[in-house]
């Protein structure tokens, strides 16, 4: 029998280890894109759309995020309570224009004379200042800038991001 150097069997036992680390490295960001993947299905299934509106799509990569956003924006907004027409406008309330200004933001009283109507327009807004609070808690990205866009008593930070610098 050959003796295997002890350095040998230690590198191999390293080499084991860091694959194993790897794997579930591997694993855990694959689950994670699975789950953001099924939650922004739902979402545009539920919302009768072909995109996901920027609100969401904005948390894709913090998936837990993502998922307890939509479920309590499902909720409160009483989406399934809602016909297919309407659903589809509320979709765009929450999109975004060139500058950054959610639909709903940048016409106001549009989206109150719909079918969506002003108690639901108030909600989704409570909600989109909810997301803005907590982004910064939320997301490894942060705005590009600092301005923001002040519509309907309402100030919208425009969703441009980059990859936030450790401080």
């Amino acid at each position: 029998m050959i003796d295997t150097p002890l350095h040998v069997t230690q590198a191999t036992a390293q080499d084991r280890t860091t694959e194993h680390a790897e794997r579930a490295q591997y694993n855990a960001e694959r689950s994670r894109y699975l789950t953001a993947q099924t939650v922004l299905r739902e979402i545009t299934e539920t919302l009768g759309t072909t995109f996901v509106p920027d609100l969401f799509a904005g948390l894709e990569r913090k998936p837990a995020c993502l998922e307890a956003t939509w479920e309590l924006f499902r909720d409160e907004v009483g989406l399934e309570a809602l016909d297919a027409q309407t659903r589809q406008i509320v979709a765009l309330a929450i999109t975004t224009n060139e500058s950054g200004t959610y639909q709903i933001a940048a016409f106001p009283h549009a989206f109150r004379l719909s079918p969506v109507g002003p108690r639901r327009c108030e909600i989704i807004e409570s909600i989109i200042r909810m997301i803005h609070a907590f982004e910064c808690y939320l997301s490894d990205v942060a705005p590009v800038h600092a301005s923001s866009i002040s519509t309907s008593g309402m100030t919208v930070v425009p969703t441009l991001h980059t990859p936030r610098r450790p401080t």
